[in-house]
């Protein structure tokens, strides 16, 4: 048998199952940005998926607040980038 870690995050009515305990920091991170409020919960969850595959992509050594609050930032913007094209554009104005 498995051992398997599982994060659990309660948000309104709703309950939220993620694998990885960066995945309940993201989620948290963008209901501070309003994400949920300007666009959906289903938006939320999809910046959750594209900030997290960035971080776990990401070769350096990713500091995952701002990553988060700058996607949620410029969510209109970098929602349908590829994932390095976000990490270059997050590091550029990040330095």
């Amino acid at each position: 048998m498995e051992n398997k870690i599982s994060f659990q995050v309660m948000y309104g009515k709703h309950t939220y199952n993620f694998n990885y305990g960066s995945e309940a920091y993201i989620f948290h991170t963008g209901i501070y940005n309003d994400m949920d409020k300007k666009y959906s919960l289903k938006v939320l969850l999809e910046y959750v998926a594209l900030t997290h595959e960035c971080y776990l992509k990401d070769s350096n050594r990713t500091p995952l607040g701002a990553l988060a609050d700058y996607i949620a930032t410029n969510w209109k913007d970098v929602k349908d980038f590829g994932r390095y094209d976000i990490l270059d554009k997050f590091y550029l104005q990040y330095d």
